[in-house]
């Protein structure tokens, strides 16, 4: 063989193992569900809890919108808030926190697009960052269709998710599927 091996010698002994590890990894039939996954780490709850409770108490109290629309998005931004750290403390028990975040995020860019529309803001100056039916749309595709998926469905796909009764599938078994791939 004529190759050239770009690893190290201490890479390139553990290069085939975990290349065998990863290939099997991936051909496990079964999706992932929640049941599987380890407990959640309590890390993101506590490095994100006293901003969330700081923007909870202060920001009422802080900010003063001169019109009734501007009292609507406080209150719902600080809904928004409570509902992440609820959904962050326990996420198994306070389920519908999350599906209530998805369902504000989505009618916040579905706002967002029809005031846009009614103010007959349409393409802007051309600039991205300018407030125009266009980014509101684009908003409401990449970040408000995923938000009203899981408040509604509790997914992101219209596929439903299949229901399995035992963790193994009789009809897949890894070390036929390595014999029959050579390994």
């Amino acid at each position: 063989m004529n190759s050239i091996n770009i690893l190290s010698p201490g890479l390139q002994r553990i290069a085939p193992p975990l290349c065998d590890t990863l290939s099997s990894i991936t051909m496990l039939s079964a999706p992932m569900r929640v049941q599987d996954l380890p407990p959640p780490s309590r890390f993101m709850f506590w490095c994100t809890a006293p901003f969330l409770l700081a923007t909870i108490l202060l920001l009422p109290l802080l900010a003063r919108p001169p019109e009734p629309t501007g009292w609507v998005i406080l209150g719902a931004f600080v809904l928004l808030c409570l509902f992440v750290l609820i959904g962050l403390w326990n996420a198994e028990r306070f389920w519908w926190c999350w599906r209530a975040v998805g369902g504000i995020v989505a009618g916040g860019y579905l706002a967002y697009l029809i005031s846009m529309i009614a103010e007959g803001q349409w393409f802007g100056d051309g600039r991205r960052s300018s407030s125009t039916a266009l980014n509101a749309l684009m908003g409401l595709i990449v970040f408000g269709y995923p938000g009203i998926m899981w408040a509604v469905f509790g997914r992101f796909t219209w596929k439903p998710e299949p229901e399995y009764d035992d963790y193994t599938d009789e009809s897949t078994d890894i070390d036929e599927m390595e014999a029959g791939a050579g390994g």
